[in-house]
Parts: structure tokens; C-alpha cells; sequence
């Protein structure tokens, strides 16, 4: 389910715009986005490249803010928060997974995890961090530096990093891009364990219909708009919607 107007939404936008300059020209790549994700559920977004998928991660995450509309996180405006609730806001309330892993190479892997901890001034950092290690099956490393680790256990430590505080919703951006077939299948996995076991949100961009297949509702975008929702898809069926608005571009 996708319907912003759920009462059950963590993340809602609400007639999303977002433009940019383009030569003497202007690129809409968000066109009136109405769009919202419930509460335990994930919801994996599509579409050709240029579609609008990065952007509409950006703006519901607060990294980038839209021309017109509203973007709501557990009912706060992103868009009236100050600076400093909105960085608070990132380091409590978002998590986030890149296709890069992002971690820090001189840090062992429970020093990446406690880092944006001690940042957002958790007092319990250290526990925090064991427990997320833990829970993803990274006990006997986490005082392996990320060169000792392999691609998967590197994500699964990003992923620990993202998840130690419990955030409201994660953000997950080409999550498996970076990873061999068996690795991703591992963390697309954890990731189906995050949701049905600890009520995890989440909202990812992917160009992969076998990882979109994981996800319980998958949105597509194009030229900016969403165009169709699927719910409970296959990768047959994710793959053939997407080869559709590619044929119709």
C-alpha cells in the first residue's frame, strides 16, 4: 500500500514537485508526486533512468527539497524543520543504505557503527552498536576493519550502522548494486527480516526486479510521475511493467 491518506503512512508526499535548470530549459523531475509508505511495510520505487527515482529518495529524506508540495515524516514537515531538528531528525529518525557502503576504513566495524551515534550523543553507543551487529549475524566481526570484510558483511555493517537507532523509516538507494548474487541475495534477505521481525519501513530505489521483488509494494515512476503501483509482484511480473514504460518512452 501506498496511499499517502493512510493514517498508518510514516512517510507521506504530498503533491511533490521538483525542477531544475537545464541549459535555457527546465527539467521537471518530480511532477506532482502524491506518494506514502505504511507503517512495517517496504516499498521498493522503479522506473527507466532519468524517471524521477533518486530525486523522490532525496526529497522524502530531506536532502533535497521540492519546488511545491509537502513532504511529511510521522507528521512532521520536513520542509518547516530548522536545520538543526532536521539534522537530529537524519541522525535519529532516518536510516540510510547506499550501493557504496560508505565506511569509514581506519574504523573497525563496530567504531563505523558507533560513529553517527556519538554524533547524535547516544549514551549507550557501544550496546547499540553490538545489538545491530549482532542481529545481523556479525558477532565474530566487529572488530574487523572493512578491507578484512566481504562485500556482503561490509553492507550488513552499513546496514547495522543505519538501523542502531531504531529509525522510523530506511532509506535504501541501490542497496545490492555493488554485490555478487549470493551477497545480495543475503542482504535483500535481511533486509525482508528487518520488516516482518522489527516492523523496519522501508522505501527503496532500485533498477533490479529480483531485489524489487522482495519488496511488498513497488511504485513506478515516469517522467517524473508515478504511473502505476504493483503489490505482492513477482520479478517476471516487475520486470515486464518495467519493460513497458520503457517501450512507451
Amino acid at each position: 500500500m501506498t496511499e499517502s491518506a493512510s493514517h498508518n503512512a510514516v512517510l507521506h508526499l504530498n503533491d511533490v514537485t521538483r525542477t531544475y535548470p537545464s541549459g535555457r530549459s527546465t527539467l521537471t523531475a518530480l511532477d506532482r508526486v502524491t506518494f506514502g509508505c505504511r507503517r512495517g511495510s517496504w516499498t521498493a520505487i522503479m522506473g527507466p533512468s532519468g524517471s524521477g527515482k533518486s530525486t523522490l529518495l532525496n526529497c522524502a529524506a530531506g536532502l533535497d527539497t521540492p519546488d511545491t508540495g509537502r513532504v511529511f515524516l510521522e507528521g512532521s514537515d520536513i520542509a518547516s524543520l530548522g536545520d538543526d531538528k532536521l539534522t537530529k531528525m537524519r541522525r535519529t529518525d532516518i536510516g540510510f543504505v547506499f550501493q557504496q557502503f560508505n565506511l569509514v576504513s581506519a574504523l573497525t566495524a563496530i567504531q563505523n557503527v558507533t560513529l553517527p551515534l556519538r554524533l547524535a550523543r547516544q549514551g549507550n553507543a557501544d550496546s547499540l552498536a553490538k545489538e545491530a551487529l549482532s542481529y545481523l549475524g556479525l558477532d565474530e566481526h566487529i572488530h574487523h576493519k572493512p578491507r578484512e570484510l566481504s562485500g556482503g558483511q561490509q553492507q550488513r555493517v552499513a546496514i547495522a550502522r543505519a538501523i542502531a537507532t531504531a529509525p522510523s523509516i530506511l532509506f535504501a538507494d541501490e542497496p545490492t548494486g555493488a554485490l555478487d548474487s549470493t551477497s545480495a541475495a543475503s542482504v535483500l534477505t535481511l533486509l525482508r527480516t528487518l520488516v516482518e521481525q522489527r516492523g523496519q519501513t522501508i522505501l527503496m530505489v532500485t533498477h533490479d526486479p529480483q531485489a524489487a521483488a522482495h519488496a511488498d509494494h513497488v511504485a513506478f515512476l515516469r517522467d517524473g510521475r508515478l504511473v502505476t503501483t504493483l503489490n505482492g509482484a513477482n520479478a517476471s511480473q516487475i520486470a515486464a511493467t518495467l519493460a513497458e514504460l520503457e517501450t512507451r518512452r
